[in-house]
């Protein structure tokens, strides 16, 4: 039975409904919110955690319990209950004037680049130009514009 709801959980996520149950839970504009950006890509985290990122042109997002893609331009981690998924909202992510880039604001370098750790997320830069981002037991990376999200 778990395992049945979590593939139900994953589809409704995939197909925007939980979104929109779940009106506002992305919003990463609060006073308390982190602005970065890593090439084309601009994001977010929240001061509880929600990590979210806008992306400049349309990505694909693949789930293991799908046998198909998706289409996004932005991706969020709000709950720890629901994989990584599509808020189909661009621009939460993204301030006005451009996000700073992530080497302004990160709290540490890694093996490939900068990464930031803010409440309990973290984004970081990887190998040849991948990017991902972790919170809430849950994770997204994207590499040659494909989303792999759990």
């Amino acid at each position: 039975m778990r395992h049945i709801m979590k593939r139900v959980v994953g589809v409704l996520a995939v197909a925007g409904l939980v979104p929109v149950l779940f009106a506002g839970a992305a919003q990463a504009d609060d006073g308390d919110a982190v602005f970065f950006s890593s090439g084309s890509t601009n994001c977010s985290i929240a001061g509880d955690g929600t990590v979210g990122c806008d992306f400049a042109s349309q990505v694909l997002v693949q789930y293991s319990f799908l046998p198909f893609t998706l289409p996004a331009r932005d991706i969020v981690i709000d709950q720890a209950w629901l994989p990584a998924h599509p808020t189909f909202t661009v621009g939460r992510h993204t301030l006005a004037g451009g996000n700073p880039d992530l080497a302004d604001v990160k709290t540490g370098a890694g093996t490939w680049g900068s990464y930031i750790e803010y409440a309990g997320a973290r984004c970081e830069q990887g190998f040849h130009g991948s990017f991902s981002c972790k919170s809430k037991g849950r994770s997204w990376s994207i590499y040659g514009g494909i989303i792999s999200a759990s």
